[in-house]
């Protein structure tokens, strides 16, 4: 069962040392306008899903901002030293991280340029998964906002969509993490069963239990980012490489992921009807 509650009281404790330090740097910077998107955001995630396994390891901290103008986002750019020549990645409290604006200082919607990166950069969705995202407190720094799930989810097909195309496939693995939790999770199975839409979604999908919450999945999707947001990543995503996708996606240290091609095909085929791409 998801419960942000469950999760791993020791994953916070980098991320509220960040958000301490971003805080006390920053005039104008509240909690509630922090966004935590990345590998912390899936690992807490996990951990919420009830799963301690380990996944991808990364050290860095991975934060959207909802900046309401480019003079807030630069004071921050200001106060920590770069890391790296990205323009958007800093040393924060002796962390690397990245720091990514979206907000009202789009634009266009779902791009953003930074000053200090002086060239667009894409944060498509975040705006729609921040306004959907739960509240997350941390130990000291207060409390910021979360993706859900499917919201993360969205993050990560837009990531692969943009990644893919010159070779880089790391974001297949964390899609195939939100596919397993959904066909693990108490609550989607509840809503599989008990609910007229799930049986509905169970029957389509020949009452292949795991295919039906990939299905769940495209469906709560569509609900956190809307029918613009999906029609601008459709025709992307049906001529993606689903094969390659299928391939990479694999879960690190869960023994019932399936190692077939083909299922995980399978899985990714039921997402996209889910999604309404099919």
């Amino acid at each position: 069962m998801f419960d942000l509650t469950r999760a791993d009281p020791s994953l916070l404790h980098l991320v509220d040392e960040v958000v301490a330090e971003l805080l006390a740097r920053s005039s104008r910077l509240l909690p509630d306008e922090v966004l935590l998107v990345g590998a912390h955001c899936r690992d807490i995630l996990q951990s919420a899903f009830g799963h301690d396994f380990l996944l991808r390891v990364t050290s860095d901290i991975d934060l959207g901002l909802a900046m309401a103008n480019w003079a807030a986002y630069d004071e921050l750019a200001m106060a920590f030293p770069s890391a790296g020549n990205t323009g958007i990645r800093f040393r924060v409290a002796d962390v690397t991280a990245d720091l990514l604006p979206f907000g009202p200082v789009e634009d266009p919607p779902g791009t953003v340029t930074p000053a200090s990166r002086r060239e667009p950069m894409s944060v498509w969705g975040f705006t729609e998964v921040f306004a959907a995202a739960p509240s997350l407190r941390l130990p000291s720094a207060g409390t910021i906002r979360m993706p859900t799930a499917a919201g993360y989810a969205a993050l990560k097909l837009a990531a692969w969509l943009d990644r893919s195309t010159y070779g880089e496939y790391k974001d297949a693995a964390d899609i195939g993490a939100v596919l397993y939790w959904y066909s693990k999770s108490l609550d989607i199975e509840n809503r599989i069963y008990e609910t007229s839409r799930g049986q509905e979604l169970l029957v389509q999908e020949k009452l292949d239990n795991a295919a039906a919450a990939a299905r769940a999945l495209g469906n709560d999707i569509v609900t956190v980012i809307g029918t613009d947001r999906l029609a601008e990543i459709a025709g992307r995503w049906l001529t993606s490489p689903k094969h390659l996708l299928a391939y990479h996606m694999t879960v690190s240290n869960a023994l019932d992921w399936p190692h077939s091609h083909d299922r995980r095909l399978a899985l990714i085929l039921a997402l996209e009807r889910g999604l309404a791409l099919s």
